[in-house]
């Protein structure tokens, strides 16, 4: 199931990086290509955005091939017909040189496949209720004569919701009206697994698609279909073999079921609405079990594998740790005293063997920031070296304020206060001074002076782009509603003002509603999270707004998310980013913003930390438990670590870092990764 889905992913990447063939054709359009996000039967699908409005929209390709005149004008004509919240709207026709695209509905959750295929069990309530959204779209459409024909996971496209998701009912391509002739090569088309007896034999009605949808709510519950096998195989089995219900779907769901799947037309639900109200009234006539009572929405069908980290070196730390910071920078050779230290210890280990990177890791601590030097293969002697390296390798600079975050860039650290800006040199930290410090941090003390890059008279947000040329920040109006945002050239540093700030180069001041977050997507995009609040009430945050600037403050794109976010956090990736969702302790948002999609990922525990990495992420429990994931969302192994972690950051590739702190006392851990029972392969 994981290699299928990596598969899946990997297809989605190179339809990702063929997309740009459409861009040429849609640059005089009125859209904003964004994407290529799937092969439908018919033509590709793309995403896009409306370049005045900025809302996004699927554009759903029809080929004149595949997709002749006659058939596109039918579709357009069922989708218009068709106005429902579960169904897959169609807005608009458009025209290029080389192709036609139906303006549709985008859904940035994908189809009901993908979330089935993600190795995850969905609550039996969100089944029931994705099942509910499917009837009420097709009592909609069968209401105006449409009999769908081909009701399966990969035609139900979904939207994220707050508790859960939306279902729409996507794909009209094969649909049919009820009183159309059933001659012609396609009235028997459709996916096996899901055709009702008489679509086999060309025959269809309204009920052909409510037999459909009970295989659905079947596959929903057990986790599999009824019936399976090659073409010719289910089509006997749909027409001959009585079905048999597990044991795991309830005893109230199994007369909904039968009743759906029964051979005959006229013995099964004659109408969709008919159907909601029997799977309504089994839902509400179900004693609650473990399974109902677990208020997770994904839940893991099988246990994930659980290790115990195994520590190759163990700190006690004098100070609370607020954050963990690494950085990869080449290093020529390892230092001589370090050296020296590894030959009294490891005589075989030569200091050849130990060139190549090093990571720079930062630590906040208050008014402190120290920073700390791993040579890249000294991993496996860290344990025998600790003593040797624990106070000879933290170098620590005071502040004059409390720092709230740091983010580290070629040109030095920065550090973040509540309305100043500072700038830290690489060179304050790459001194060793072997006298104890007079500080709490009992590791080496430079006294040195921090350049104030900015100072404000509010509280504000800023990012920094990797390579630290520019600079995005955004001072927060006393109303917390509107923001101003500008945009500094950190490439200027030489042209001081005479308040000893730097110069910037800034655009006119963009508002946005209540900002929370700001992050860069790539060397040239900064993105804008704001909270949506309820116009009603004004009381709770129904969704997040993004707002996408270039470097020289132009706004290229804007769209809202329908679920709220907090600890938003930039992924190793370009335009990918993690998030916790405030409302689901047990999950975490996985969001690609070119093209949009958003993942649930379901987790056996609740993340209090996250960590990136070039190859997945780590989120972290206050328990001491964590999750390590792949780049793409798929959980890889679960470990018991150290208690009440206050901060993680990985050392790439398979080090993991974790400050703890509680009742005064803590401790700074390495994990070798390898030596956990992962599917990560070093």
């Amino acid at each position: 199931m994981i290699v299928n889905k990596r598969l899946t992913l990997q297809t989605n990447h190179y339809f990702h990086n063929v997309s740009y063939l459409l861009a040429k054709e849609l640059k005089r359009s009125k859209y904003r290509l964004l994407g290529l996000v799937g092969q439908g039967q018919f033509g590709r699908v793309y995403c896009a955005s409306h370049r005045k409005t900025g809302r996004l929209v699927a554009l759903k390709e029809l080929d004149k091939q595949r997709f002749p005149t006659h058939k596109f004008l039918r579709e357009l004509r069922f989708l218009l017909s068709l106005q429902h919240a579960n169904i897959v709207t169609c807005h608009a026709l458009e025209h290029t040189p080389t192709g036609r695209y139906l303006v549709m509905d985008y859904c940035e959750g994908g189809t009901l496949r993908g979330l089935m295929e993600d190795d995850v069990r969905l609550h039996p309530v969100q089944c029931l209720n994705l099942v509910v959204d499917v009837l009420l779209g097709l009592d909609h459409a069968h209401s105006r004569g449409i009999v769908h024909c081909d009701i399966k996971p990969e035609n139900i496209l979904l939207t994220l919701q707050a508790d859960g998701w939306t279902a729409r009912v996507s794909d009209f391509g094969i649909a049919r009206l009820h009183q159309e002739s059933t001659d012609g090569d396609s009235s028997n088309t459709g996916s096996p697994a899901y055709m009702s007896p008489e679509r086999f034999y060309g025959q269809y009605a309204a009920t052909s698609d409510l037999y459909a949808v009970g295989v659905l709510l079947f596959e929903l519950l057990a986790g599999y279909r009824p019936f399976s096998g090659a073409p010719i195989d289910m089509m006997s089995a749909h027409l001959n073999s009585p079905v048999k219900i597990p044991d795991i779907i309830p005893a109230a769901l199994h007369p909904v079921i039968l009743t759906a799947l029964q051979k005959l037309p006229a013995r099964r639900f004659q109408s969709a609405a008919q159907m909601v109200i029997a799977v309504q009234a089994a839902a509400a006539a179900m004693p609650v079990g473990q399974a109902w009572s677990d208020a997770r929405l994904l839940r893991s069908p099988v246990p994930i594998s659980t290790g115990v980290g195994k520590y190759a070196q163990q700190e006690v730390l004098q100070a609370e740790v607020q954050q963990l910071v690494a950085v990869s920078l080449p290093s020529s050779q390892v230092s001589q005293d370090q050296t020296e230290a590894i030959a009294a210890v490891m005589p075989m280990l030569s200091a050849p063997a130990l060139t190549g990177r090093e990571e720079h890791v930062y630590q906040l601590c208050g008014h402190y920031i120290g920073c700390r030097r791993y040579a890249e293969g000294l991993l496996e002697i860290e344990a025998a070296l600790r003593e040797h390296e624990a106070r000879s390798q933290l170098i620590s600079v005071r502040l004059p304020k409390a720092v709230k975050a740091l983010l580290v860039r070629p040109q030095g650290c920065f550090a973040l206060t509540q309305r100043s800006i500072y700038r830290l040199s690489s060179n304050l930290f790459q001194q060793s001074i072997a006298q104890q410090p007079p500080d709490v941090h009992r590791a080496p003390f430079q006294p040195a002076v921090p350049e104030l890059i900015a100072e404000f008279s509010r509280d504000f947000l800023a990012t920094i782009e990797t390579k630290g040329r520019w600079m995005a920040v955004a001072v927060l109006e006393p109303d917390k509603v509107t923001s101003r945002l500008s945009f500094w050239n950190l490439l200027r540093m030489q042209s001081m003002k005479p308040d000893g700030r730097y110069g910037r180069v800034a655009k006119a001041p963009r508002s946005t509603a209540q900002l929370f977050h700001l992050a860069m997507v790539d060397s040239r995009y900064v993105v804008a999270f704001s909270h949506l609040v309820d116009r009603g009430t004004n009381s709770y945050i129904t969704g997040v707004l993004l707002e996408i600037f270039t470097r020289r403050g132009d706004r290229v794109s804007s769209f809202s998310l329908p679920v709220p976010l907090r600890q938003v956090m930039s992924s190793k990736l370009p335009y990918q980013f993690l998030a916790l969702e405030p409302g689901q302790s047990h999950s975490a948002l996985l969001i690609d913003l070119k093209p949009l999609r958003m993942v649930r990922i379901g987790l056996e525990i609740v993340p209090v930390l996250l960590a990136t990495a070039s190859w997945g992420y780590i989120l972290m429990a206050a328990n001491g438990q964590f999750v390590v994931l792949d780049r793409y969302g798929l959980a890889l192994g679960h470990i018991v670590g150290p208690t009440n972690p206050t901060a993680i950051v990985v050392l790439e590739p398979y080090s993991l870092l974790i400050a703890t702190w509680n009742d005064g006392q803590g401790d700074l851990y390495t994990i070798d990764l390898r030596q956990a029972n992962i599917g990560l392969v070093f």
